[in-house]
């Protein structure tokens, strides 16, 4: 079968030829419809180090081990990548991704595979049955939407809040349905691009800034004509990127809570003003990866329609086209999600690409 894993020593993805993996007790032999391209699959010390690549599959199950009783051959399942015990120290807090076991990769290979063996634990503890009206390409999304909707718990959104969302793309206007969702009274995007901020617009997006149309004292001001002369309650920051959090604290106000969704690279140096963070009493809160909690959360209110995301997906390719879509995604200008199909043909049809275009509203 194919796989597409990382090349550590070249520290490249690359198209392998290796053998279905066999299962063992309580494992099964999973198939990847689609799988989501993340972020972190573009960042390189992620996956030369101890990211994993591939991590957003939805798809069939092939084969059960002994012992399976949650899933069966031929259900159309999501499932986890990570697991943590839930009965831990760091787990009993809610630090679910403290836990030592959730440090054990799910898959073997990854999710960009033809066939992949999922592991027994994430099999009983994070697996969840697709209904009929969910197709793959959405089921795939409950993964990075559960650390969303992690990220949007920790950061504490009261009702009546002012919500600033900095990043627009595809989870960055997931972020601004969700803080709607929680309560929030006013929701703004910002980005550099345009157009993503129209999608933002068109998701509910109350207010959409183009960070390089303004600076950030005008960004400022520009909250505060619209929001009774006060900044953001909370700022969620998308971007991993050190400049972006620190943007981001300057737009959090008084008695205000900000949130790092993104990982910015190792060594990169943050720096705050103690004393401001005192007087102002900002909270800071990052937030890594999510728990079966989240993923079930997620699945339930996208099962019942109350988050949309599938006009949200706009290419899909081929798993041999899997450096195009890598490209596409760190490039991060016009695209929103992008979805990687192991079995295009079963699943599309013979079709000689599955790159659609770009729609600009």
């Amino acid at each position: 079968m194919k796989a597409a894993v990382v090349n550590r020593q070249l520290g490249k993805p690359e198209i392998v030829d290796v053998p279905i993996p066999e299962i063992s007790c309580g494992e099964i032999l999973f198939k990847p419809m689609a799988c989501g391209v993340c972020g972190s699959d573009v960042i390189g010390w992620n996956i030369t180090g101890p990211g994993t690549f591939g991590h957003e599959p939805a798809g069939y199950v092939v084969k059960t081990g002994k012992g399976v009783k949650n899933v069966k051959e031929g259900d159309r399942i999501f499932v986890h990548h990570r697991i943590a015990c839930l009965s831990c120290h760091y787990c009993r807090r809610g630090n679910y991704t403290m836990c030592e076991q959730y440090k054990e990769y799910g898959f073997d290979p990854g999710a960009y595979a033809e066939f992949t063996r999922v592991k027994a634990r994430h099999v009983a503890l994070d697996t969840i049955i697709l209904p009929d009206h969910i197709s793959f390409e959405e089921g795939c999304l409950i993964e990075p939407m559960a650390t969303l909707w992690r990220i949007m718990t920790r950061a504490s959104i009261m009702g009546g809040d002012t919500v600033l969302v900095l990043g627009a793309g595809a989870l960055g206007i997931c972020a601004v349905q969700v803080a709607q969702r929680m309560g929030a009274l006013m929701v703004i995007s910002v980005d550099y691009n345009d157009w993503k901020l129209e999608m933002a617009r068109r998701f509910g997006a109350d207010m959409t800034i183009n960070r390089g149309k303004h600076s950030l004292e005008e960004i400022s001001q520009m909250i505060k004509d619209n929001n009774d002369g006060r900044l953001a309650d909370v700022v969620i920051v998308i971007p991993p990127r050190v400049k972006a959090v620190e943007e981001g604290i300057k737009l959090t106000g008084k008695g205000g809570r900000i949130s790092q969704f993104g990982p910015t690279g190792p060594g990169d140096l943050l720096t705050i003003d103690p004393n401001e963070f005192f007087f102002k009493e900002i909270t800071y809160a990052s937030s890594y990866s999510s728990s079966p909690i989240h993923t079930k959360t997620v699945a339930d209110l996208l099962f019942r329609g109350k988050i949309r995301i599938k006009e949200l997906i706009t290419h899909h390719f081929r798993l041999e086209q899997i450096m195009e879509a890598l490209a596409l995604k760190d490039k991060a200008e016009d695209s929103m999600k992008i979805i990687v199909h192991p079995h295009p043909d079963e699943y599309f049809g013979s079709k000689p690409t599955l790159v659609p275009p770009i729609k600009s509203s």
